[in-house]
């Protein structure tokens, strides 16, 4: 399952908004926010704060149902 198929299921996003995710966490990643990590820390809130001033709740939100969204993808592959 992709990450906005998740949000669309989960959360009950239509296309547009799980796109707008998708497009933020994107945005972290290119700017090397997340590497990867299995949980938000404080660091990385700062990075976010910082790099996305306007609208860093979005972003929080965003990267914290990435998480999730790896995290449950993760535990059905066991």
């Amino acid at each position: 399952m992709e990450f906005k198929d998740f949000l669309m299921q989960e959360y009950k996003l239509g296309e547009k908004s799980a796109r707008d995710y998708v497009t933020r966490f994107n945005g972290i990643v290119d700017r090397g926010i997340y590497k990867g990590e299995s949980k938000v820390t404080p660091s990385m809130e700062a990075a976010i704060e910082k790099e996305f001033e306007k609208s860093r709740g979005h972003y929080i939100l965003t990267l914290k149902r990435y998480i999730e969204f790896r995290e449950k993808n993760l535990s059905m592959e066991d």
